[in-house]
């Protein structure tokens, strides 16, 4: 009887399996890490938008009644500083107030912007 030769992989057909792995490896961490900076980025803009709202509310909460214009600050939310503005500005009823808020990771107008809202704010009541 003779004996059959073992047959395994050639050279050639385990360059070409290692290949393919590899572009699938490869593949595999580039969307890995498109979806870690999607979600550091959808973070940071609901961090944003939580400071514009805070922005609105504090205004209403403190009955303020300010006068149309810019104005500029800083808040810390979530360990990190958030630059926010808002513009005031005058609408057709006079005991409404339209504000614009901003809000960025860092100060000036190079800077993306994060989140934007539009709030209104009633005139407070008399003796309050």
């Amino acid at each position: 009887m003779k004996r059959r030769a073992e047959r395994g992989f050639s050279l050639l057909e385990t360059v070409a399996a290692l290949a393919v792995l590899a572009v699938a490896l490869a593949a595999c961490l580039r969307v890995a890490g498109e979806s870690a900076r999607n979600t550091a980025h959808l973070r940071d803009r609901t961090l944003a938008h939580w400071v514009a709202l805070n922005q609105a509310t504090e205004r209403r909460v403190r009955r303020e009644w300010p006068e149309a214009g810019l104005q500029k600050g800083m808040e810390r939310m979530a360990d990190r500083e958030w630059h926010w503005s808002v513009l005031v500005s005058t609408t057709e009823d006079a005991r409404v107030r339209r504000l614009d808020i901003q809000v960025r990771t860092t100060t000036g107008e190079s800077a993306p912007v994060l989140a934007r809202l539009e709030a209104f704010l009633p005139k407070p009541p008399e003796g309050r």
